[in-house]
C-alpha cells in the first residue's frame, strides 16, 4: 500500500498533471450514478494516468500513453455493443471467386501468376470482399469486429479513385511491410501488417503486380468507428508500433541447419500465412503474446486450437495437409467450421502439395509455453485429478457453453451425450477431438487418462447422485458405444477403402469367406490378431464394444443370416 500511494503523490514540476490526477484518482469510488461497464473502464483509464503521470513528461512516450487512452476509450464506447452481439456462423455456403487478370505479356506473366498464388496465401480475399454485401472481390467494404469497434477492409483493387490505382509499388512495400499508407499515415493492426512485413520485397512486388491486373473497382471505402475516425488518431499507432512492432528486425532468418520444407513452413506461417492472427492469444491492446505463440485462441467465437508440436502430435504431416485440403479436422473428428473453413476454401486448398507440407513440416516443430497445459500424469484416472485438468483447460468453453459445449452441471445434457455416445464414446471424444472441441479438450499436453479423468469429474458434477453411482457402478458395460459409431470412428481407417489389406466393408464377394470361418474366429484375429492392431485399434474400447464393430461390418457386408443378435 506504500508504494501504491506514491503514486497520488504531488510533484512540484507538473502541478497541473499531479493536481488532475490526485483527484481523479480519488473521484473513483464515487462513480455510483454511471454504469458499471462506464465505471470500470474509467477505473482503468484513470489507474493508467496515475502510473503514466511522470512518464509522459518524456516526449518519446507520449504516443505511447495517447495509444493506451484511445483504446481504452474505444473498448468503453463499444463494450455494451460487442457484448451484445450474438456471433453466428461465418460460413452460408458462397465463397467469392477469383477474378479474372488482364492479359500481359513476356515475364510480367509469370509474376502476376506469382503475386496471385501469393495473395491466395495470404487469404487477402476473404478480408477484402464483403460477400454478403455483395461486392466484388477486393472491392473491401467486410466489416471486422474487434474489442475497439467495427473496422472496414479498404478497396484494394487498382481503381484510381477508390482503390490503390495512384499507388506506386514502393507505396505498396511500404503498406506492407512498414504498415504506413503513400502519405505516412500508420495502419490499424487490424491489418496484418505486423507478419506481412516479414515477406520478402521479391513476394510483396509479385503482389503488387497482381493487384494492378485485376479489374478495377469504383467502390468508396467504409469510414473507421470513432474515435480511430478523429483526425490525428493514427498519430497514437505510433505508440503501439513502439510497444508491439519492429519493422527493422522482422525479416525470417534462413536456418541452415533445418530442411528445406522447414524454412519454406515457417515463412509461410509467419508471413503471409499470418497464421498467428488467430492460433495465438492476444494482449487486451491486439497485439501478439509470442510467449504462447500458436498455442490456440478465441476467434469470432470459436476455438483456434492449439498447432504447435503437442497440438499436432496425434497427426502426420500428411494429416495436417489434409486438413486444408478435406477441410476435415485431424483424426477425422469432424467438419471445420467457422474462420477456418473459409481460410481453407479461399486460400489453404490452392497452395501446392509440397507448400502444405512445408507448412506441417514447421508446425511439428514448434514449442511455447502452454496456456492450457499441465504436466501428464499416467496414473489411474481420480476425480481430483480431473477436477484440475478441468480448471486449467476445459473450463473455457465447459464453464459458459463456448462453442456450444455442454455446460458442466447441466445433468440432462451430459446423461443424453453418455447414453447416445457411451462411457468411452465420450473419453475418446475428448482424446481425439470431435467436431468443435480440440484435441484433448485443449489440454494439449495431458495424458489421455488426465482426459479421462476430467471427463469424470465433469459427469460427476452433472450427473445425478443415483445416475452417478450407476455409471460408476456399471462403467462402459453398463452405458456401451454403439458398433456403428466404433465402426466410423476406428474400424473405418482402413476397412472403408480396404487399406493394408484389409477387406473392405460392403465387399460380399471378400467377406464371405472370412464369415464362413466362424464369427468367433473374425473376433479372436480382431481383438488378439498378428496381422490386426491389438483391440481392433480402439485403445480405449471395451471388448463388448469391438464386437458390436464386427458384427457391424458383417452386417454390411454378409450375404445371408443375421448376426445383429449374436
Amino acid at each position: 500500500m506504500k508504494n501504491k500511494s506514491r503514486l497520488y503523490e504531488k510533484s512540484s514540476e507538473s502541478p497541473w498533471l499531479d493536481h488532475g490526477v490526485h483527484k481523479l484518482c480519488k473521484w473513483i469510488p464515487t462513480f455510483v450514478g454511471i454504469s458499471k461497464v462506464f465505471r470500470l473502464y474509467f477505473s482503468h483509464f484513470v489507474y493508467v494516468m496515475c502510473v503514466f503521470k511522470k512518464i509522459i513528461k518524456s516526449s518519446k512516450w507520449i504516443s505511447v500513453f495517447l495509444f493506451i487512452v484511445a483504446s481504452l476509450f474505444a473498448q468503453v464506447l463499444n463494450a455494451q455493443e460487442t457484448t451484445a452481439v450474438v456471433i453466428g456462423p461465418l460460413i452460408d455456403g458462397f465463397y467469392p471467386p477469383y477474378p479474372a487478370t488482364t492479359p500481359a505479356t513476356g515475364e510480367k506473366v509469370e509474376k502476376i501468376k506469382r503475386g496471385e498464388y501469393l495473395a491466395k496465401m495470404g487469404d487477402c480475399i476473404s478480408c477484402h470482399t464483403d460477400v454478403k454485401g455483395g461486392t466484388p472481390a477486393y472491392a473491401g467494404g467486410l466489416s471486422i469486429a474487434t474489442p475497439f469497434g467495427t473496422f472496414y477492409s479498404p478497396n484494394i483493387t487498382p481503381d484510381k479513385e477508390t482503390g490503390i490505382g495512384n499507388w506506386t509499388e514502393e507505396d505498396f512495400i511500404r503498406a506492407l511491410k512498414k504498415g504506413r499508407d503513400p502519405k505516412g499515415r500508420n495502419y490499424f493492426p487490424v491489418f496484418p501488417y505486423v507478419y506481412f512485413s516479414k515477406m520478402t520485397d521479391d513476394d510483396a512486388r509479385a503482389l503488387y503486380a497482381y493487384f494492378m491486373s485485376i479489374s478495377p473497382v469504383n467502390l468508396a471505402n467504409k469510414s473507421l468507428p470513432f474515435p480511430f475516425n478523429v483526425p490525428g488518431s493514427r498519430f497514437t499507432l505510433w505508440g503501439w508500433n513502439l510497444l508491439f512492432f519492429f519493422a527493422e528486425n522482422n525479416e525470417i532468418a534462413y536456418h541452415p541447419e533445418k530442411t528445406p520444407a522447414w524454412n519454406r513452413g515457417h515463412y509461410i506461417v509467419d508471413s503471409l500465412g499470418h497464421c498467428s492472427m488467430c492460433h495465438t492469444p492476444l494482449n487486451p491492446f491486439g497485439a501478439p503474446k509470442n510467449r504462447y505463440y500458436l498455442t490456440g485462441g478465441f476467434i469470432d467465437g470459436y476455438w483456434a486450437p492449439n498447432i504447435t508440436k503437442y497440438g499436432l502430435q496425434s497427426a502426420t504431416r500428411s494429416d495436417v495437409a489434409d486438413v486444408f485440403k478435406k477441410n476435415e479436422l485431424i483424426n477425422r473428428a469432424g467438419p471445420i467450421v467457422g474462420p477456418m473453413s473459409e481460410v481453407n476454401h479461399n486460400s489453404l486448398q490452392y497452395l501446392t502439395n509440397e507448400d502444405q507440407l512445408a507448412i506441417a513440416t514447421y508446425l511439428k516443430t514448434v514449442v511455447s509455453e502452454e496456456t492450457l497445459g499441465i504436466a501428464p500424469s499416467d496414473l489411474a484416472p481420480t476425480l481430483s485429478r480431473g477436477k484440475q485438468v478441468y480448471v486449467s483447460a476445459c473450463v473455457i468453453c465447459h464453464q459458459d457453453n463456448k462453442m456450444g459445449a455442454p455446460v458442466i452441471g447441466d445433468g440432462s445434457n451430459w446423461y443424453r451425450r453418455l447414453k447416445s455416445s457411451g462411457l468411452t464414446g465420450l473419453y475418446r471424444h475428448a482424446i481425439n477431438g470431435y467436431n468443435s472441441m480440440p484435441v484433448k479438450g485443449a489440454c494439449v499436453t495431458c495424458s489421455d487418462n488426465d482426459v479421462i479423468a476430467a471427463t469424470d469429474f465433469i459427469l460427476n458434477k452433472s450427473l445425478s447422485r443415483s445416475q452417478w453411482h450407476d455409471l460408476s457402478s456399471g462403467g462402459a458395460e453398463k452405458y456401451p458405444a454403439n458398433g456403428k459409431e466404433i465402426y466410423n470412428e476406428s474400424c473405418s481407417v482402413c476397412h472403408n477403402e480396404g487399406k493394408q489389406g484389409a477387406p473392405k466393408i460392403g465387399d460380399k464377394e471378400t467377406w464371405k469367406p472370412l464369415i464362413a470361418q466362424n464369427i468367433d474366429v473374425l473376433i479372436g484375429n480382431t481383438l488378439n490378431g498378428k496381422t490386426h492392431p491389438h483391440n481392433g485399434g480402439c485403445e480405449h474400447c471395451t471388448t463388448g464394444e469391438v464386437i458390436e464393430a464386427i458384427k457391424y461390418m458383417v452386417n454390411q457386408s454378409k450375404t445371408s443370416g443375421n448376426y445383429r443378435l449374436w
